[in-house]
């Protein structure tokens, strides 16, 4: 009698599918959603008329905003745009006094890299740019966020995570790379 071997192949199959699927399992590398979860240990201080420190959790259980943005280098190398979610900064600045009109924002990395935004800045006044030939353009509604999220998955580690500082808006438009902090660990109002 002859055996089919597609017959015989079938249990072991079977067999290396379930186990690659209960392996998978075990070890966390997927989750149900299809993204990788992760848990990221960083906190971000902040300080204005009080001090408070909020874990990565505390600042994506937060309302959110989501828009478009990209930045270019002092050379000219083109990043983006991206799709961003985040944290507007001018929120997070709230939860420990807010701001006004003599404010300034200083947020910075534990790399030592710092950026001071004005008032007006905070309000999202910057110069944007097209990010075909990079000549200057108009803008509509701006934000300036605390970007958790790119392109629909964790912001990767070499453009900031866990978090960057981006200036989005509803349109493709870019700006300046200077002011996109990465690794921000810290926001003080002054």
């Amino acid at each position: 009698m002859k055996v089919d071997s597609r017959i015989s192949i079938l249990p072991t199959l079977v067999i290396t599918m379930v186990c690659i699927g209960v392996i998978i399992t075990a070890t966390g590398c997927l989750h149900l959603s299809g993204v990788t979860e992760e848990k990221i240990d960083w906190n971000l201080t902040l300080v204005g008329d009080e001090e408070m420190v909020l874990s990565f959790d505390d600042i994506t259980a937060m309302p959110s905003y989501t828009g478009r943005g990209g930045f270019f280098s002092t050379v000219g190398m083109k990043y983006g745009p991206f799709e961003c979610k985040g944290v507007p900064i001018e929120d997070l600045c709230d939860l420990v006094g807010g701001i006004d009109e003599s404010s300034t924002i200083w947020i910075s990395a534990p790399d030592g890299y710092m950026m001071v935004f004005d008032y007006d800045q905070i309000k999202c006044d910057f110069n944007t740019f097209d990010p075909e030939d990079l000549r200057e353009v108009p803008h509509g509604d701006l934000k300036l966020i605390l970007t958790y999220w790119q392109d629909g998955k964790l912001l990767p580690e070499n453009d900031g995570r866990p978090f960057r500082v981006s200036i989005v808006g509803k349109e493709d438009l870019m700006t300046e790379g200077s002011y996109w902090v990465k690794w921000v660990n810290r926001i003080e109002i002054r």
